[in-house]
């Protein structure tokens, strides 16, 4: 009976190390992507703050339709992968290309 408990033991703990190996890689990865992710979030900001500032002053007869429009986009994305997919990908050009 003792030796069944062992093994059973030994077994959960061994699974217990696949788990958390497992966790451990995955945890790593997400700490190394996230500060990928922030600064990226951050320079989306800039560019809204860049927009709202030279666009929107630009034509103030215009401006409640310039603010709106980001989120009519953002609203459109939200229930639309493949317009979000092709809206990622245009982000991310004008970002290397500029």
């Amino acid at each position: 009976m003792a030796e069944e408990v062992k093994e059973v033991e030994a077994a959960v703990g061994k699974a217990f190390g696949r788990v958390d190996s497992l966790f451990d890689k995955f945890s790593s990865y997400l700490s190394a992507r996230v500060s990928t992710f922030v600064a990226f979030l951050f320079v989306l900001i800039a560019f809204g703050g860049f927009y709202g500032y030279f666009i929107v002053t630009r034509f103030p007869e215009l401006s409640i339709y310039l603010l709106i429009t980001p989120l009519v986009i953002a609203l459109i994305a939200y229930y639309n992968r493949t317009f979000a997919t092709i809206m990622f990908l245009i982000i991310l050009a004008v970002t290397f290309i500029l």
